[in-house]
């Protein structure tokens, strides 16, 4: 039965939470000329060549001809007949993404991290340390309980994991509870057929994404198509999707610069009676123009016929001004009311 959203309307706050869900496009968007030592991000149809993959092919006499690394690992792990060649590609594609760096300007991994708050979660399927680089570098500025809940849904480079006390934590450190060195979250590589709750990491990532889902009010996805290798990724998210009681009310984001139709048509299945928008620019999403207060001002705006005054982000701003600016917002969250105002 259809419900409303945890809208508290004495303290204009919302508590239903804002679900980011990033993919590769997301990263380059983020980081077009290469991270902070010019080291170039992969994508599919590159990976191969930025990583340098050749001649780990060559070795076994074989020749990389394919324009996507997803089809051709799938078809070396499903043969069974280079169990070694897979591993040492394994062990390259880690080492390459282990070794990039955030800038030290802001970038927008910065902005999404500032832009949501202790009810969101922001969820990648990316292997590269970006987001966990960024949420590492303003939680003590803004305070751990006022940064998103973030969700690596492939493993993830920066991630480190304690399986005997079912902790997870930055890759080089140790964990809270027991104090051993955590070990390396395990990367899911992108074969057809994944298996999201045979690692516990993983499975507790996606049960924490499906939670969020379930109650969510407002959904972006940034730079994520979900593909045919992520077959499985996308029942999971629309199976509970379906639970949502407040879907007929919330509304998607879809963020990328391919074509309109093509976006729509590859999220058509999570679209409910026409509530999205299509963005070839985050700048231009909901969660940019009313950072850590999306949910609270779409609410206001449909529910209670009181829209807020606009409150963009500022771009190019640096790290330390992006922090400063939120931080007016950041203090009414700690006061317990929100008053809709523009910062500045």
């Amino acid at each position: 039965m259809p419900t409303l959203p945890q809208l508290d309307v004495k303290t204009n706050s919302n508590h239903s939470p804002h679900v980011a869900i990033l993919g590769a496009g997301a990263s380059l968007a983020a980081l077009p000329d290469g991270d902070k030592n010019g080291r170039k991000l992969p994508l599919m149809n590159n990976l191969v060549e930025v990583v340098g993959l050749e001649s780990l092919f060559e070795e076994y006499g074989l020749k990389y001809e394919g324009e996507n690394f997803e089809a051709t690992y799938d078809a070396l792990v499903f043969s069974g007949e280079y169990p070694d060649l897979v591993k040492e590609i394994e062990l390259a594609v880690e080492n390459y993404f282990s070794e990039m760096q955030l800038p030290d300007e802001a970038t927008l991994y910065d902005y999404l991290v500032l832009g949501l708050r202790g009810k969101d979660i922001i969820a990648t399927f990316n292997w590269d340390p970006f987001l966990a680089q960024a949420f590492q570098r303003n939680m003590n500025v803004i305070g751990y309980e006022e940064m998103p809940q973030i969700a690596f849904l492939h493993g993830n480079v920066g991630i480190g994991v304690c399986y005997s006390c079912k902790t997870k934590g930055w890759r080089f450190n140790s964990c809270d509870k027991c104090r051993n060195q955590l070990e390396p979250s395990k990367l899911l590589y992108p074969v057809s057929q994944k298996n999201y709750s045979e690692d516990e990491f993983i499975k507790y990532e996606w049960e924490n994404l499906r939670n969020n889902i379930k109650h969510a009010y407002f959904i972006t996805v940034f730079g994520y198509s979900a593909p045919v290798t992520d077959a499985e990724a996308r029942k999971l998210m629309l199976d509970v999707l379906a639970e949502n009681t407040i879907r007929d009310l919330a509304q998607i984001d879809l963020v990328d610069i391919k074509p309109r139709e093509s976006v729509k048509d590859s999220w058509k299945d999570f679209i409910v009676r026409g509530n999205y928008a299509i963005q070839a620019d985050f700048f231009n999403t909901y969660l940019s123009i009313h950072p850590r207060r999306s949910c609270d001002a779409f609410a206001m705006a449909t529910l209670q016929q009181r829209p807020w005054t606009d409150n963009n982000f500022p771009k190019g701003l640096s790290l330390e001004q992006l922090q400063e600016w939120v931080k007016p917002l950041v203090d009414e969250e700690k006061n317990g009311h929100f008053s809709g105002k523009p910062c500045g």
